[in-house]
């Protein structure tokens, strides 16, 4: 899922030594610092908590900066992938969210911390309870920018998660729906104030890509997907340090929806030596993003014929999925069942090393039965397609070397 903008509106922290943490936890998560903007977040939040003591209404303000401090922490654990923690720090902040007047939109940061809490859900592999949650956002996000257009953003980017987290669960056509909505929303945004919303915008346009590609709208999808990396470039290169990743990530969807074999190969090359780049800088930070880019890689040599190639990529594929998963066994299984069929396909389509193929493909059917019985929608023809493999490569196996 992408991450959320939703640190909330800097006013809600106090003017004092708490507001300068405030702000400072901000900026760090802004700049992309997980591991200091832990460090901070925790101080910040204990000089807080100190302050909120009582539950007095002059501590309301305090309260709202607290809640807010922990949604900076979620957004930095859930970058770190440490879910457990996201999910304990999101229901802390909900807890005061719904603690506070919901029409006192200052002192209210429920929409926020709601959707901290679905990042959480979705995280931990509970995608159910991660719609209903981000829908609530969602609907709270209506109420307060109807009431104020300074809540707009919040609403915009509520939106756009809310699209990620419904085409997770299949619901590709309600999931299209928020999006467009989203990217309306920050088109007239950047029409305001460029510098402030152009994130926004290429964040919700490289969701709309994937949305329409799920459709089957693939001419638009690609309008999309050129847009958001073009969008991204120029984000990147004001701000490398927070925005390379974000472009690695649109340039191996733009891999994904390319036409031309050769587009699809460049896109994905680039995405991969930029997450090489920063896996050496913070090794195990960027390793979900990094493996995902791999597997796309790996398709793209595979489209061209290149199967030896790509049969080395996905060895390394599988490897870092396999450290993704194991980390995260329940909201990567998918991931790692993708990653283990697309292994066992190149090894077939090649003629390599049929009996590993095997291994992979019949891995690859047992994590997929689970989440076909979970989410048919999304994993149902997968499930149908690894199987089929999976009787391909035994055939083609001799019965002495099969696993």
């Amino acid at each position: 899922m992408e991450p959320s903008d939703a640190a909330g509106p800097s006013d809600a922290a106090p003017s004092d030594a708490a507001g300068a943490a405030f702000e400072r936890c901000a900026r760090l998560v802004l700049a992309g610092r997980y591991e200091e903007a832990l460090t901070a977040t925790e101080e910040a939040a204990v000089l807080l908590r100190g302050r909120t003591a009582g539950s007095r209404p002059a501590d309301r303000e305090t309260a709202a900066a607290l809640a807010y401090v922990l949604v900076l922490r979620c957004e930095a654990l859930s970058k770190l992938g440490r879910w457990d923690e996201c999910l304990r720090t999101a229901s802390e902040a909900v807890d005061l969210g719904r603690g506070q007047a919901v029409t006192a939109p200052f002192t209210a940061p429920l929409g926020a911390t709601l959707l901290g809490l679905g990042t959480a859900l979705w995280g931990l592999g509970r995608p159910q309870e991660a719609v209903a949650v981000t829908r609530e956002s969602v609907d709270l996000h209506r109420q307060l920018a109807r009431a104020d257009h300074a809540f707009r953003p919040q609403l915009a980017n509520a939106l756009s998660q809310l699209g990620v987290v419904l085409s997770r669960l299949g619901r590709h056509a309600e999931a299209l729906d928020v999006t467009k909505e989203s990217v309306s929303l920050y088109r007239r945004l950047v029409a305001a104030d460029q510098a402030d919303h152009t994130h926004g915008l290429a964040q919700a346009v490289n969701n709309l890509a994937r949305r329409q590609s799920a459709r089957n709208q693939h001419r638009r999808a690609l309008r999309s997907i050129q847009e958001a990396v073009a969008l991204y470039r120029g984000l990147a290169a004001a701000n490398p340090a927070v925005h390379r990743r974000d472009l690695a990530m649109a340039l191996g969807n733009a891999a994904r929806m390319h036409n031309g074999r050769a587009e699809s190969l460049a896109a994905v090359a680039e995405s991969v030596a930029i997450l090489e780049e920063l896996d050496r800088a913070e090794p195990g930070v960027h390793g979900g993003l990094f493996a995902d880019s791999l597997s796309l890689h790996a398709a793209a040599l595979a489209d061209l014929g290149r199967f030896r190639e790509a049969a080395e990529v996905t060895t390394r594929a599988v490897a870092m999925m396999r450290e993704q998963a194991a980390l995260n066994p329940v909201a990567r299984r998918g991931d790692l069942g993708l990653a283990l069929a697309f292994h066992a396909r190149v090894r077939a389509e090649a003629g390599l090393d049929l009996a590993g193929g095997l291994a992979a493909a019949t891995e690859a059917v047992a994590l997929m039965r689970g989440l076909a019985a979970e989410i048919p929608d999304l994993y149902a023809s997968a499930l149908a397609e690894v199987v089929a493999l999976e009787s391909r490569l035994r055939a083609a196996v001799p019965r002495g070397d099969a696993p």
